[in-house]
């Protein structure tokens, strides 16, 4: 059993060798050839000394060869969000400590190397490669000429990843992450998964989040399957993958399958030969049989290292319709009440996590933030546990969004366009509410001088990742916002607001 994410990934070039481990647009690399490059890479950084490494890329082929080359360094890995804008880049490389950042200069409309060079430069930042500068990844020299002495193996114990993720409080949380809690996930995971060496898994799914890294690229190459990364997500690109390779596998964010689906040139044909993956096969009715297609899925976050449960693609459609499978091996799951007290049998409350995949902590924040007395993680969702061990999800934690997939703090948002000043108060708001999927709408108290929809708009544009841009904005009066017996708004009562409004328009 591998004890690192570099020994991980050793073992998979001994098993696999030629065959193909992952694969883009333009490049593909094998698993002896992805080994190769990440050697490249640890020996690159090694004597740059860098505790921490940020990277900013695409997904594909280069992406997972600067990672492992990170991780066999003994550094820990800083993924960035493509998404970020300048502001939250900014931030996020001064709080994480980065040292040296590995970035591509373009991704479509996005000009990395021009948002870099116009932001404040990060306090502990140093050096900047960008990923063209090393040359083609795979081949016989992999990133660059090996050069410099082996680096030091990172240990178990050592933090992988610092993955940056939604917090309540609208800044966001930097989740540490070590090797041993990341193989606690992902080995488990492999094997619920039903893939194997023949099978080819598309996926569009971020390399910066938990979801697209522990949950779906590592555990895939666990199980010597093939990993197909478009750089990112268009239903035109996803066709054309389609058309062109043999696809066994596929993990779509929901929004991703419908606009799948829904393409003028998509044909059912295109899905014939796909048979495990993530997600939910309803998602892709009526295009996908129930016995022939298992995918999987479960229930975790950024915290956890991925999943706490997960299905098993041997389950039965009738549970996969229903439920989110069992715990992990070795993760303890309880449901209490609001006073802490675990509920009886079957019945919701909320939900608390311990296990071998649990995080090391928030950067830069106290020892044992978020846990409870006995060091179970307060997720903050509501769920339950039925008579067969199974794990049912109730709910999200109240003050996040849920916004194409992906968490979204109000406070952020709230933030950003509070700092107008024409504006006195912002509230922003998830329609429907409590909803898997959520609209983001801000309710705007104006000042004297107060600014048009336009202004906002831009404002949001400029300091906000484009899923967290209010669609709609709404501007009420100061006496229309509901307060509770603390004088706090009331969020819900907000929602409601904002939804009689747009039934009005």
């Amino acid at each position: 059993m591998p004890a690192t994410l570099d020994e991980l990934l050793r073992e998979l070039a001994a098993r696999h060798g030629d065959r193909v481990a992952v694969a883009g647009a333009d490049s593909r690399l094998s698993f002896a050839q992805l080994d190769a490059a990440a050697e490249a890479w640890a020996r690159r950084l090694a004597p740059l000394e860098a505790a921490h490494v940020g990277l900013l890329a695409a997904n594909g082929p280069e992406w997972l060869a600067a990672a492992f080359g990170v991780w066999r360094s003994g550094a820990t890995l800083v993924p960035l969000s493509t998404f970020a804008t300048p502001r939250e880049l900014g931030e996020i490389l001064a709080h994480a400590d980065v040292e040296v950042l590995l970035a591509q200069r373009r991704m479509r409309s996005h000009d990395f190397e021009a948002a870099l060079a116009a932001m404040p430069a990060p306090p502990r930042l140093r050096r900047t490669i960008f990923l063209d500068q090393v040359g083609e990844v795979g081949g016989s020299g992999g990133a660059s000429a090996a050069q410099g002495a082996p680096p030091a193996a990172p240990r178990p114990e050592s933090i992988a990843c610092i993955l940056y993720t939604s917090g309540t409080t609208g800044t966001p949380k930097g989740v540490m992450l070590s090797h041993r809690a990341i193989l606690a996930t992902v080995l488990p995971t492999a094997s619920l998964t039903g893939l194997g060496e023949s099978d080819l898994l598309l996926s569009t799914l971020p390399l910066f989040w938990v979801a697209g890294l522990v949950i779906r690229a590592l555990p895939t190459l666990a199980t010597g399957c093939g990993l197909l990364l478009p750089e990112s997500f268009t239903a035109e690109g996803v066709v054309d993958l389609l058309g062109r390779e043999r696809v066994t596998g596929i993990h779509l964010r929901p929004p991703q399958v419908g606009a799948l689906l829904s393409h003028p040139r998509f044909e059912p044909r295109l899905l014939a030969e796909v048979r495990r993956g993530g997600g939910r096969v309803d998602w892709f009715e009526p295009h996908f049989d129930l016995e022939r297609v298992r995918l999987i899925t479960g229930y975790g976050m950024t915290e956890t290292s991925g999943y706490v449960t997960a299905l098993d693609w041997r389950d039965p459609p009738a549970v996969r319709r229903v439920g989110l499978g069992r715990p992990l091996p070795g993760v303890e799951i309880r449901i209490v009440a609001a006073d802490g007290r675990p509920v009886e049998a079957g019945a919701s409350g909320e939900i608390r996590v311990r296990g071998p995949g649990l995080f090391s902590g928030y950067y830069r924040q106290p020892p044992g933030t978020g846990l409870d007395e006995q060091g179970f993680l307060r997720t903050g969702d509501l769920g339950r546990v039925d008579a067969d061990g199974t794990f049912h999800f109730d709910g999200r934690s109240k003050d996040l969004l849920r916004v194409k997939g992906i968490n979204v703090s109000p406070v952020e948002v709230e933030t950003v366009l509070g700092a107008h000043p024409g504006v006195e108060a912002v509230y922003v708001v998830g329609l429907p509410e409590g909803g898997q999927e959520q609209t983001v709408v801000a309710l705007v108290v104006g000042g004297p001088q107060p600014p048009s929809e336009g202004e906002l708009r831009a404002r949001a544009q400029e300091s906000l990742s484009h899923y967290k841009r209010p669609s709609r904005y709404l501007f009420i009066e100061r006496g229309d916002v509901a307060l509770g017996a603390t004088s706090k708004p009331q969020r819900g009562a907000l929602a409601a607001l904002a939804a009689r409004h747009l039934e009005e328009t």
